[in-house]
This record gives structure tokens, sequence and C-alpha cells, in this order.
């Protein structure tokens, strides 16, 4: 995640979601909570180290990344994304399943599911967005994914500018494969990192059987010259 030696990482979440199969919140021992959403459909845990998340008025669980929150730096979230057994209810629209939240409802860098731009069973895109909700027409979409195989997604939340990048099988060191660079809500200050089951079949992207794993989220800070930078203020300092 970070720029080389330039910047200071602090992992704040490394979950494999290594737990036996069952309810998110129960087998994880409480480290993950509900936010949202009915208890009666929660989030589940395969047995295989996956979280497997559900479309419709289901569970939305969050885990807090520390006891206050983050107001400074940049948030980096990575994870593996598995939608060969996933099903989308709809065509042309969106849901949103991951995202960074504040201590309330404030939800930044929403990562949503959606359609292909084309009819083919076999794809489906990624999308990012600030704090749009499901059908959102301003979501950046990525390029149509390959349904059959696992994908490694980054999605950042710069705490200071309030805007998010997302990252689809790319090294963060690169352009992004779609952002939302205009902040669309007030700033927020992020405490946790969200799982979100949600979409409507009537309306949005109803998805199920999207599968999360391998997530990592990490807080970037204090930016740091490198050694040759200060070897330059040393001598610069050594000829006045």
């Amino acid at each position: 995640f970070s720029s080389g030696s330039f910047a200071q990482d602090t992992t704040l979440l490394a979950e494999s979601f290594s737990y036996a199969a069952g309810s998110l919140t129960s087998v994880s021992g409480g480290t993950w909570v509900p936010h949202s959403g009915t208890n009666s459909n929660p989030v589940q845990v395969n047995g295989a180290g996956a979280a497997v998340l559900r479309g419709g008025s289901a569970e939305d669980v969050n885990r807090p990344l520390g006891p206050a929150p983050l107001t400074a730096g940049t948030l980096y979230a990575s994870f593996t994304v598995d939608f060969s057994s996933g099903t989308l209810a709809a065509t042309g629209v969106s849901a949103y399943f991951l995202h960074f939240k504040d201590a309330g409802t404030g939800f930044r860098g929403r990562v949503f599911v959606g359609s292909a731009t084309v009819a083919d069973a076999d794809l489906f895109r990624l999308g990012i967005e600030n704090d749009g909700s499901d059908g959102a027409l301003s979501v950046s979409y990525s390029g149509n994914l390959d349904r059959t195989a696992p994908h490694e997604v980054t999605v950042a939340y710069d705490l200071g500018l309030g805007t998010s990048r997302l990252w689809v099988n790319a090294p963060v060191t690169g352009p992004a494969t779609a952002e939302d660079t205009v902040a669309g809500a007030a700033i927020a200050g992020v405490s946790s990192i969200a799982l979100r089951q949600g979409g409507n079949a009537t309306s949005t992207g109803n998805y199920s059987g999207l599968q999360v794993d391998n997530l990592t989220v990490v807080h970037q800070t204090t930016v740091i010259p490198e050694p040759s930078t200060w070897a330059l203020a040393v001598a610069g300092v050594v000829v006045l």
C-alpha cells in the first residue's frame, strides 16, 4: 500500500475469516458486530475462509479499527472477491457490499457490485462511490470482470480530502481502476470496516453468494523522505 519507503503504514486489521461455519458475529466471538439490517439473515462464514454476503434486508456488520475515529492519512482495504457462485437479480444497476464506516451512519468508500455492460451471465462489474446508495448513477465502475475467477480488490479513502479510489487486479502504485475524486458528502472520521448485505430485487442490483476473504486494512500516515533526501538536506546545512 505504501509508496516505496516514503510512507508510514500501520496494519489495523488482517481478517482471514478462518472461523467455523456459522454467523460471523457469533463465530468471531463478537469482534464483528451488527449495525443494521435484519439479524434473522446474518452474514455467514462458509467454514472455508470466506464471508458470504446476500442481498435483501439482511444483517450488516462492522469490525472496529481502533478506540477512536481515524481523521488523517489514507485508509486502504484490500480483499479477494469470489462471485463464481453468486447471482445478480437486476441488469444495469448495482448494490454496495463493503465500506468504511464512522461511529454512526456515515459510509465512505462504498464498493459496489453490478451487472456487466453486456448481457453475459459470466460477467460482472465492481465500482466505487463515496456516499451513493444502491443503484446510484454516479458509481465509477471497473471494466467487466470474469465471474468464474477470484479478483483482488483494494479500496482507498483519503481521510483528509474525503475521496475514494478503487483498484481491481492492479497494484496501488499505478492509476486507480475507478475513483470518486469529488467528495459527495461531509468528510467522515472512520471507526470501522463494514460488510453489507443489501440491494432490492425490484429496483437495484440484488446480489447473492458474493464471497469476501483475506480482508486487510492499512492506515497510511506520515510521509517520510527517502535517505537520499535527508542526505541532501544535511549537505545543504553543512554548506551553509
